[in-house]
């Protein structure tokens, strides 16, 4: 049970759609540049117009449907996984994330690791209890959530010894952050079993409509 904060990003787990899942399609992204900022096991990926890889720092926007016009975030390609690199005494490296500074640390051959597939189902820890979330005589109770609309949260920074992400879900308090609002970057498709009525519960989530560049025809 999770009665403490312990977020880890986004962890995928499985496709819409019972499509077939071995652990997911993983595409490297060379980091040809040096990084300022590490990338964390569970950060969404995005690429700078020059295809520098990055952590998405701020939540992602979705399509407004009744826009005419995208208003999403482009270059989102994925959830890192990890990175490979030559460090810099010649030796080849697997991490569970990409630290800063490798680059001009001395390391060659840097990528990083994503699971780019756009149809991914993830875990995520929440926020904050659901508490009395759709609750009464005549709410759903937590299944209501599923379906809702969601914010990503960035206000804990990444594990250095983990190597995971501190992004999380804004759930609010008692869920008031789980709404339809057409723009918010994810939606909720499920539980991790057994974690509905914990302190802090984790989601299974689909990133919306125009969050990942394979789904937005806008360029980077």
């Amino acid at each position: 049970m999770a009665s403490t904060a312990s977020p880890y990003g986004l962890r995928p787990v499985n496709l819409i759609g019972g499509q077939a899942f071995n652990g997911g399609v993983i595409r490297e992204f060379p980091v040809k540049a040096n990084n300022s900022a590490a990338i964390f096991n569970g950060d969404l990926v995005v690429l700078s117009s020059a295809g520098l890889p990055s952590a998405v720092t701020s939540t992602p926007v979705a399509i407004t449907l009744a826009a005419t016009s995208v208003i999403a975030t482009a270059g989102i390609v994925g959830v890192c996984v990890g990175a490979r690199y030559v460090n810099s005494e010649g030796q080849l490296t697997f991490n569970n994330y990409l630290p800063a500074g490798l680059v001009t640390g001395g390391a060659s051959d840097v990528f990083v690791r994503v699971m780019d597939d756009p149809d991914a189902l993830m875990e995520i820890q929440a926020s904050a209890a659901l508490g009395t979330f759709n609750s009464g005589s005549s709410g759903s109770g937590f299944a209501g959530a599923v379906g809702k609309n969601a914010q990503l949260g960035f206000s804990t920074a990444g594990n250095t010894t983990t190597g995971n992400s501190g992004m999380n879900l804004l759930t609010g308090t008692n869920g008031n952050g789980l709404v339809t609002t057409q723009s918010y970057g994810v939606r909720i498709v499920g539980f991790r079993e057994g974690t509905q009525e914990d302190t802090y519960p984790e989601f299974v989530v689909k990133l919306n409509v125009g969050v990942h560049s394979y789904q937005n025809s806008t360029g980077v």
